[in-house]
């Protein structure tokens, strides 16, 4: 039996527990981890349907995947641009009661139009199943763990290759682009639009890349993330164009110990919003809490923004196997904005973190300009 047979039994036990017959998953990354197989289907049908009482799982795919389906060991239905989809899933529901992934899945894949049809032929006989895989998806496997490995490190290549591209003069625009290349020679998949940004345009956490030229002395923010084989990885490093100011090594040194303090504060059984609070109590004694702007960090894996929320009002536990980022940053209005970011794994032993072969020293994020 193999990861992804696993992950479908596991549903299936579910599924029989909570009195639901069968269940149609249709999102690409739920798709991908029920299979193995990454799809962009675009507008054309695709899903995996799970019958949990007699155990036949079919994989349903546009016929021009055919190659790419090779990799899928589930039953397959390949079909032709033009079928309709009831017409497809029609036998394999049989009228019993069907789970479906709201959230993140049924109503963002599928189109309104067939949501409707859907609807109308099943009825209320439908159940939502998006919270059950998204916890299921919170604790990443040890399969998954190499996988999260495997992209950190290309994530940690394309930093230290921006690094040395960085100088005075240089465009914001044109890293991105050179990033944006970089990405594929490095294998990854997809990944999303860097985040450039020197000087007092950095105060916006999450600004993008602009025409503007680099100045010696000003700090450059960099944001990154690379999908690599279906598993995302994110990071943010803070380099300096020169010496950097008193005021600004004061503000990276802060953020150095609040990233510590909440990678600490990873324990399993504690409630998720130490992890913020631990990193904000470092910013707030330091006098710079008004400038902390955002949650300490989001959850990592199949997308690149996923549960949990490390934010400070989270109750829910730390997880054996969670994944998430810790990103805390300082921005000042019409000065400059800092932020430093790690992916880390929690493990029985404290936090891992797998995007450590990037170093956030201070001596190395500076420069010689």
């Amino acid at each position: 039996m193999d990861i992804y047979e696993k992950r479908r039994e596991k549903i299936c036990q579910w599924m029989r527990a909570n009195g639901i017959n069968s269940a149609l998953f249709g999102e690409p990354r739920t798709f991908l981890y029920l299979t193995g197989v990454a799809i962009s289907p675009a507008e054309r049908f695709m899903g995996i349907v799970l019958d949990a009482k007699n155990g036949r799982h079919v994989a349903i795919a546009p016929k021009l995947e055919a190659l790419n389906m090779q990799k899928c060991s589930t039953e397959q239905y390949l079909h032709e641009d033009g079928e309709d989809p009831l017409d497809i899933i029609r036998p394999l529901f049989q009228g019993r009661k069907i789970g479906v992934q709201m959230g993140g899945g049924f109503q963002e894949h599928y189109s309104m139009a067939f949501g409707k049809r859907f609807f109308l032929e099943y009825g209320l006989d439908v159940a939502d199943m998006t919270e059950m895989l998204d916890q299921m998806r919170l604790s990443k496997d040890e399969e998954e763990l190499l996988a999260l490995k495997d992209s950190a490190d290309r994530l940690c290549q394309m930093f230290e290759f921006i690094r040395k591209r960085l100088a005075p003069g240089k465009v914001e625009l044109d890293l991105s682009m050179e990033m944006f290349a970089e990405t594929y020679r490095l294998g990854g998949t997809d990944y999303m639009i860097p985040c450039i940004l020197s000087g007092p345009a950095a105060a916006a956490p999450h600004g993008q890349a602009s025409s503007k030229v680099m100045q010696k002395g000003e700090q450059v923010l960099i944001d990154c993330s690379i999908d690599y084989k279906g598993y995302w990885s994110d990071m943010s490093r803070t380099f300096f164009l020169g010496e950097p100011t008193p005021k600004m090594r004061e503000v990276f040194q802060v953020l150095l110990e609040a990233q510590q303090a909440a990678i600490d504060a990873i324990k399993i059984g504690d409630p998720i919003g130490n992890i913020d609070r631990a990193a904000r109590q470092v910013i707030e004694k330091a006098g710079y809490g008004p400038y902390f702007t955002h949650r300490v960090g989001h959850g990592i894996g199949l997308s690149i923004h996923e549960a949990p929320s490390v934010a400070g009002n989270n109750t829910d536990i730390i997880l054996k196997g969670m994944y998430h980022s810790v990103e805390p940053g300082i921005y000042i209005p019409g000065e400059f904005g800092m932020r430093i970011e790690d992916d880390v794994y929690a493990t029985e032993d404290g936090a891992l973190v797998l995007t450590d072969m990037m170093r956030k020293d201070l001596e190395y994020m500076i420069l010689p300009f």
